[in-house]
């Protein structure tokens, strides 16, 4: 009888666990994994693959670091392909004309903008922009930024890097005691920053010594863009335009006549042997070795000279407003690039291509950008406390972006063929091929086909 008690108990107990597992008690599934759901959220592109063509700046190189963050995060992979001025140009015309989609973004220079807008070759963001523009905070950028892209009604590339046109000195020289009396004594005035084009003659004369190295002024000489655009400066600067307001070709001007005579003399008097040749890079090695004195550059490359393994000038740069004529008033000049969305590509790639946009140009990534050789569109960023810190020279780029001129070259669509005609017409006229008049006669006669 006991056993049988046994026995019975033992029967209820498996009946009972057997309810258990066969529907008594239901299993809750179990959950998820936190992290992997996290993950997925965080990461809407994953698997999408872009290209982006960059030209071949200083930010070029920091680029790739900043889209493997934003890989990280979204997971769009945008692979970088960094490109020269005239590679970039010829590739983009080429995958924009001939609808072959080999990118997907690329760098716009800002006197791209009118053609691009013409020839449809980017997508307007205009309506992306109003309907993000409290994302954007678009208040936060200078307006003279918006100049990057922009033409008449559209607005085909987004702000990513404004560059100031200002002057480039050496402080150390411009300070130094007896070079202040060296020069009193031989001018009659005293020895600052040029804010006149007579007085950069005169300092330009006063510190080219050939026998010590050492040249007063230099300027990109090489035939193409790096010619016509280095000219441009210094025409903006004696008063100079190619087209006036009402859009006449105006270039064959008293203003244009005097800084080509000015822009020759660069080369035969102040500047180094083989300056003729120069493109950008060169230039800019020439000042960073403490060889040229004075040039007129872009802000783009100002980080570059505290850089002590690429620089011999560390903590000897001043920088300046460009100087002007006496009795005209200063010209700012603002340059830089844009970021463009081809307009072949789906609409769900341009979602992601504007997604990338507005995470590039956003304040968090655009300090981040100037700590590495970027350049800034915001106003936040320049006046950012930390970064006056270390860069106290953006002071003087805010006074160029608020009175800045985004027209300082013309951004019309034949700005291409402006600038070819330019390149040849001032190179000839810097190795005197040509006579500066002759020069500006030509240039002036081609440029009035174009219309």
């Amino acid at each position: 009888m006991k056993k049988r008690k046994i026995l019975l108990i033992l029967a209820l107990m498996v009946l009972s666990v057997s309810l258990v597992f066969a529907g008594g008690k239901k299993e809750e599934p179990a959950p998820a994994p936190e992290k992997k759901v996290e993950e997925a959220a965080k990461k809407p592109y994953e698997g999408v693959k872009m290209r982006l063509a960059a030209m071949a700046d200083q930010f070029a190189e920091y680029m790739k670091v900043l889209t493997e963050r934003y890989k990280a995060e979204t997971g769009a992979d945008i692979q970088v392909d960094i490109l020269g001025y005239v590679e970039l140009y010829q590739k983009m015309t080429q995958d924009y004309s001939t609808d072959t989609k080999q990118y997907d973004l690329a760098t716009v220079d800002i006197v791209w903008s009118g053609e691009f807008a013409v020839k449809g070759w980017t997508v307007d963001l205009t309506p992306l922009i109003e309907r993000d523009k409290a994302e954007i905070n678009t208040n936060d950028i200078y307006p003279v930024m918006w100049a990057m892209g922009s033409w008449e009604d559209k607005q085909v590339a987004f702000p990513m890097s404004g560059y100031a046109n200002s002057l480039i000195y050496r402080k150390d020289l411009f300070n130094d005691p007896a070079e202040k009396k060296a020069f009193m004594d031989e001018y009659g005035y005293e020895l600052a920053p040029p804010e006149t084009m007579s007085q950069m003659r005169d300092m330009a004369t006063f510190f080219t010594r050939k026998d010590k190295n050492l040249y007063g002024l230099v300027a990109n000489g090489a035939r193409g863009p790096a010619v016509a655009q280095d000219w441009m400066e210094y025409m903006r600067s004696f008063g100079g335009q190619i087209l006036d307001e009402n859009g006449n070709v105006v270039i064959d001007s008293k203003e244009c006549l005097e800084s080509l005579k000015f822009f020759v003399d660069i080369f035969d008097k102040w500047a180094p042997p083989g300056a003729i040749g120069y493109w950008w890079d060169d230039r800019e090695t020439a000042y960073r070795t403490g060889q040229a004195v004075m040039q007129s550059s872009w802000s783009i490359a100002r980080a570059g000279y505290e850089d002590p393994s690429i620089s011999k000038v560390v903590g000897k740069t001043g920088m300046a407003a460009p100087p002007k004529v006496e009795g005209k008033e200063t010209f700012y000049g603002v340059g830089g690039w844009g970021i463009g969305i081809n307009a072949d590509i789906s609409k769900e790639r341009q979602e992601i291509a504007w997604d990338f946009i507005k995470w590039l140009t956003s304040p968090e990534v655009q300090k981040d950008w100037l700590l590495h050789d970027g350049q800034p569109i915001r106003i936040s960023t320049v006046k950012d406390p930390e970064l006056n810190q270390k860069m106290p020279w953006l002071p003087v780029m805010h006074k160029v972006y608020q009175n800045g001129d985004g027209d300082y070259r013309p951004r019309v669509p034949e700005y291409n063929e402006i600038q070819s005609i330019l390149g040849l017409r001032v190179n000839q006229a810097i190795t005197h091929e040509l006579s500066a008049e002759e020069a500006i006669s030509k240039a002036a006669e081609e440029i009035k086909a174009l219309y």
